[in-house]
């Protein structure tokens, strides 16, 4: 199925536009300078070869390579490879308008991973002020022990519902913590991969997926990721993912 593009690069066009009046594109780099020219005259190709060059030389976060990676994605008719670029980009800068044209893109390729809901904008907010929500937690929670330390030292009285509730609260902020070290992402970078049961060739196939499909990562064994799909703990060889 052809995917309808205008829409799609015409908001990766404004984005590219809303990026650069910024800031100029790498101006300090000798060698985007052609990149940028061969861009600028519509040399796709060519220009694509630097910036992927570029990119996976580098280690540096940086927007506006990103952009146009995944709008020159587009331009080759390349849905998965375009969303896999926009993808790193909400995941260090994410935005309502931007999750909202990942969501359409695969939807119009079906595919799964991408969903704008209500989760998206929790996302949204946690990865924007993730860095203030836990100091925040973990302050209240010291408040709490201090509290309570303070009580026992005057022999009053702690409540039994009220150690439950501060042992329970203090779990749960180590429940937290732990999260975002212990979650990934990764895109579907074959075209046609099999998902199985178990880390193993010989294991049963669960089902084939094709490229371009966004898998949660919980954890690794040997050359596999333990990922969910459709709410099920299956596996996947790491060298047919695109991490995230």
């Amino acid at each position: 199925m052809q995917m309808p593009r205008k829409n799609s690069l015409l908001f990766l066009v404004a984005c590219l536009l809303i990026w650069t009046s910024r800031k100029p594109l790498y101006a300090v780099v000798p060698a985007l300078h052609t990149a940028d020219s061969l861009f600028s005259i519509g040399r796709y190709t060519e220009a694509n070869r630097l910036y992927q060059t570029f990119y996976q030389n580098s280690k540096t976060f940086n927007p506006n390579l990103l952009l146009r990676l995944s709008f020159l994605a587009e331009k080759a008719n390349s849905p998965a490879t375009s969303l896999y670029y926009l993808s790193i980009l909400a995941q260090k800068q994410p935005d309502a308008a931007l999750l909202e044209k990942m969501s359409q893109i695969a939807s119009q390729q079906n595919l799964t991973g991408y969903e704008f809901n209500d989760f998206s904008y929790f996302l949204i907010f946690y990865r924007k002020y993730g860095g203030y929500i836990p100091i925040l937690l973990l302050t209240l929670g010291i408040y709490v022990v201090a509290v309570m330390v303070l009580k026992v030292r005057r022999h009053e009285l702690i409540q039994k519902r009220h150690k439950w509730t501060a042992t329970i609260y203090l779990f749960a902020l180590l429940a937290l913590l732990s999260i975002p070290g212990n979650y990934e992402a990764g895109v579907v970078k074959g075209q046609l991969v099999h998902i199985r049961g178990f880390p193993s060739s010989a294991a049963p196939v669960v089902e084939t997926v094709r490229q371009g499909h966004r898998l949660t990562i919980i954890g690794s064994r040997d050359r596999w990721k333990r990922v969910i799909w459709k709410g099920d703990v299956v596996f996947i060889r790491d060298t047919d993912l695109w991490i995230i």
